[in-house]
């Protein structure tokens, strides 16, 4: 079986990171936008550097001062694992 997942990252310096798997773009980037504080400010699609969309990321939200952020990866699924 393989499929594209899309991973919200939530990375907060006083708790744990967490890892969401879902399996739409759509559902993930409305989690990781619902997960941040309502005065935070998304990098668009077109702004994501070179780098980070050829790392598969499709959104990024930063907040606070302490580099806290939410965002959003695209990963591929096999037998073998993500990739």
């Amino acid at each position: 079986m393989t499929g594209t997942v899309w991973i919200v990252l939530i990375e907060d310096r006083h708790a744990d990171v967490e890892a969401l798997p879902f399996s739409s773009e759509e559902r993930a980037i409305e989690v990781a936008r619902a997960s941040a504080p309502d005065d935070a400010e998304s990098v668009a699609g077109e702004e994501l550097t070179d780098s980070m969309r050829k790392d598969g990321w499709v959104f990024f939200l930063p907040y606070g001062s302490e580099g806290d952020c939410v965002r959003v990866v695209r990963r591929t699924m096999d037998r073998e694992g993500p990739s």
